[in-house]
């Protein structure tokens, strides 16, 4: 009987399959396609142009199978045999001054020219064959988010997140005082989900919906949104990197790698000291004790402070009253979060709102710093190191075209900026690095183990 119930059971799936089912017949979803991608530059800037040799990469939300492709004369990149799917396409084009001259007519402000644009979520299928994307003139920075270590260390024989940090490097060959530099931890969604009426078409927060929003689409082009900012202190010429230099800014500025002490007297043991690293020669740290004891919240055990590294101002952490329930600087360990430098005369004149998902204002609701983008120097966002997790872009393309990733969380790995050119330091003072710098995370950082003030190995 089990025999031939088990016959019998073959034969439905048989007669159920259809030929379609494998790649046959009428259904085209599982066959390769061809697809066009035009690429323009920015319209409103540079008129109608098409952007030949421009580098379009397509990769697949689901898969992470990737397809690369120059555009030709026309500005057209004609890829073939392409599985349907959901793609984020983004697109990047280096131009000399040279070529810039001969494209648009007038000089370059500057001898190489970066230009980015993205498509998130385009559909491919047997019947959407084509898309236009539109690549605009990337701002290149002398201040330089060279590293962000998120991922931390071994949670048992490492320091877990507590050796996280930022470094932030001085590209030009000019000294930049650090003085009154603000870093801006991003906010938005971490879910590419879009069935509900606050979410843009790509799954990120439509901020144009935010309680009290009057600008329009302009709220999700134009600006970035910051749960957390932080200031370097300074006079104004009271923290000079030079060139080829940086400042690192940590999350807590102490050695990781020697036994602590945490804020309740508990001792913390360090395993495997390898896996974490030394921040107790860190220029700055972000030390959130008294700022917590000001708005009457207690000091978290493990934001421990080192009285030699001198503190981080804390800008912003939520409006009066409505204060962030984080009582640490703590970045992301899987990767969801971004972060701009930027200038600004007068932080608090900057508008803050509530994400676009709150309705009614309560006790709990957190509201977000609206940052401009064009005071925005540098950025960069950070994604999910797994394909099925991706999260939406925080940053316009302008800023950052992609998005850099570890390979995982507590593994002990940064993302840091690739070296670009040495060049001659005056005086015969040796060589300094130029950093890459393309407004374009993924062409311009590589993941490796975290090393304040290293360079890409």
């Amino acid at each position: 009987m089990k025999q031939l119930l088990s016959l019998f059971t073959i034969i439905l799936m048989l007669i159920s399959c259809r030929d379609d089912d494998f790649g046959n017949g009428g259904n085209a979803t599982l066959q390769p396609v061809a697809y066009q991608v035009k690429v323009s530059y920015d319209k409103a800037v540079y008129g109608d142009k098409q952007a030949k040799t421009a580098t379009v990469v397509m990769t697949n939300n689901n898969s992470g199978d990737t397809y690369t492709l120059n555009t030709d004369a026309n500005g057209y990149a004609n890829f073939q045999n392409v599985i349907p799917g959901t793609y984020k396409i983004t697109v990047s084009k280096k131009m000399l001054s040279n070529e810039f001259l001969a494209t648009f007519g007038y000089q370059a402000a500057s001898a190489e020219m970066s230009f980015n644009g993205v498509q998130e979520n385009a559909i491919i299928s047997a019947n959407i064959q084509s898309t236009s994307v539109e690549v605009k003139g990337a701002r290149v920075g002398d201040l330089l988010i060279k590293q962000v270590y998120y991922a931390g260390s071994h949670a048992l024989q490492g320091a877990s997140f507590r050796d996280q940090f930022i470094e932030i490097y001085n590209n030009s060959d000019q000294i930049i005082y650090a003085d009154g530099l603000y870093i801006g931890q991003l906010y938005g969604k971490v879910n590419t989900a879009t069935n509900n009426s606050y979410s843009q078409a790509n799954g990120q927060f439509d901020w144009s919906k935010s309680i009290g929003m009057t600008m329009g689409n302009a709220a999700n082009t134009d600006y970035a949104y910051a749960d957390y900012v932080i200031k370097v202190p300074g006079n104004g010429t009271q923290y000079p990197i030079l060139p080829g230099e940086s400042v690192v800014i940590a999350q807590n500025g102490v050695n990781h790698k020697a036994p602590l002490v945490d804020n309740t007297g508990n001792p913390i043991t360090i395993q495997n000291p390898a896996l974490t690293v030394d921040l107790s020669t860190s220029n700055f740290e972000v030390y959130l004790g008294n700022y917590n004891l000001s708005i009457g919240q207690p000091v978290y055990k493990f934001d421990i402070q080192n009285p030699a590294v001198p503190d981080m101002q804390i800008a912003y952490w939520g409006r009066t009253g409505y204060w962030s329930p984080n009582n640490d600087f703590i970045i992301d360990n899987l990767g969801r979060d971004s972060f701009v430098i930027f200038r600004a005369d007068d932080l608090d004149a900057l508008p803050d709102y509530s994400d676009p998902s709150v309705t009614t204002v309560n006790s709990n609701t957190r509201y977000f710093k609206q940052i401009p983008n064009n005071i925005i120097i540098d950025g960069v966002d950070l994604q999910h190191y797994n394909p099925n997790s991706q999260r939406p872009k925080m940053l316009s393309a302008s800023i950052d075209a992609s998005s850099i990733a570890c390979d995982a969380s507590f593994n002990s790995q940064a993302v840091i900026r690739k070296t670009k050119a040495l060049v001659d330091l005056p005086n015969n003072g040796g060589k300094r690095k130029v950093l890459e710098d393309t407004n374009n995370s993924a062409n311009d950082f590589v993941k490796q183990t975290a090393n304040p003030r290293g360079f890409q190995q």
